[in-house]
């Protein structure tokens, strides 16, 4: 069943954004990611969120979807996620039984 990274961010640097991007690529073809939605200007029709972009990744299965995140390629450059923005990153799935 497949699985999604879903990620609610808002960069307040970009100086090393460029690295982020093609470490954090190099690692998604890696693990069979497929990067669905990548959005700056999300509509915020409930709540309130600073959160600017939304990031919405495509895996097999959960499993994959947890590998891929703590494998060497993208912990080699999470730090610069975590680092250079605030955000909210979660693993979804329709699987209702775990």
């Amino acid at each position: 069943m497949a699985a999604y990274f879903v990620l609610h961010t808002r960069w307040h640097t970009l100086d090393r954004l460029g690295e982020y991007q093609q470490g954090a690529q190099a690692s998604f073809a890696e693990h069979g990611a497929k990067p669905l939605v990548y959005d700056t200007h999300p509509e915020v029709v409930e709540g309130e969120s600073n959160l600017a972009a939304t990031v919405i990744l495509e895996f097999a299965d959960l499993k994959t979807a947890k590998a891929w995140y703590s494998s060497p390629g993208y912990q080699a450059v999470v730090p610069i996620r975590l680092e250079s923005s605030q955000g909210i990153g979660r693993f979804v799935t329709n699987d209702a039984s775990r």
